[in-house]
């Protein structure tokens, strides 16, 4: 009988993998985001957020705040340590990504970065820096929260 639920667990474990794996959006071939398995194995972890301290003495960094001059670009290398981040915007129009080794740049949306409900940008390849350009005319300041 334990072999049988054994067999039985084990049945069902791989089809939700397979699952996860062949669902529509589970990556779509876009090589800037990780697949469906790679992304539900990173919800699985404990998350640990990107804090002032990571960033602290990097450039246009102050306190957790981020300054761009307007028409200007920051980099900004990620502890691979840390799985996600939360940013919002303050002042201006940012144009965020995150880049990694394993995948291209990821585009963060502008919904992502609002303040009043910040959404949590995942960093799941090593070497993550962030890639921060700021449109228009107006100074861009973003915020860690």
């Amino acid at each position: 009988m334990k072999k049988l639920v054994f067999v039985v667990a084990a049945v069902v474990l791989l089809a939700a993998i397979a699952l996860v794996m062949l669902r529509p959006g589970s990556g779509g071939g876009d090589p800037a985001r990780p697949g469906g398995l790679v992304e539900v194995i990173g919800g699985l972890l404990p998350a640990r957020d990107l804090v002032s301290a990571d960033v602290a003495g990097q450039p246009c960094w102050d306190q957790g705040a981020l300054a761009v001059p307007p028409g200007g670009t920051c980099v900004t290398p990620l502890p691979d340590a840390a799985t996600r981040m939360r940013l919002c915007t303050t002042q201006g129009l940012p144009d965020v990504r995150v880049q990694g080794v394993s995948y291209g740049p990821q585009r963060v949306k502008p919904a992502q970065l609002d303040c009043s409900n910040p959404g949590a940008i995942s960093l799941y390849d090593d070497g993550s820096r962030l890639l921060v350009a700021c449109l228009g005319t107006t100074p861009c300041l973003l915020k860690l929260v």
